[in-house]
């Protein structure tokens, strides 16, 4: 179980890189220095791109991820984003690899340049 704590924490410290390259708000524990508190599911937004367009982009490029308020609605409203369009979530595990994250970080790059 440490292992797998361990990788995990390594895919969560890519995927922050990811998400921080491409200009995201990640929301939660985001310093790498902390990282060892959270699991590796991430919930960010991209500034001005809709979280269900961030999905239906990742969905055509073969990547699952899910969209919206995440059954948590004081939640949303404490983080001041609109219970109507919410937020991303990413959730890895450990089978997921760095490669994987690496052509998430691909395909949300080409979202961000071409809105």
């Amino acid at each position: 179980m440490q292992n797998i704590r361990a990788y995990e924490e390594s895919l969560s410290l890519e995927m922050i890189q990811v998400l921080q390259d491409c200009g995201a708000t990640i929301y939660g524990l985001a310093a790498t220095d902390r990282v060892h508190e959270r699991v590796p599911t991430l919930c960010f937004n991209l500034p001005d791109v809709a979280p269900a367009r961030v999905t239906e982009t990742m969905a055509r490029a073969g990547i699952g991820i899910r969209d919206g308020h995440m059954y948590a609605p004081r939640l949303m409203k404490r983080l001041g984003v609109p219970l109507e369009s919410g937020v991303v979530r990413a959730s890895l595990v450990h089978y997921n690899t760095v490669e994987e994250i690496h052509n998430f970080g691909n395909a949300m790059l080409d979202l961000t340049k071409h809105g």
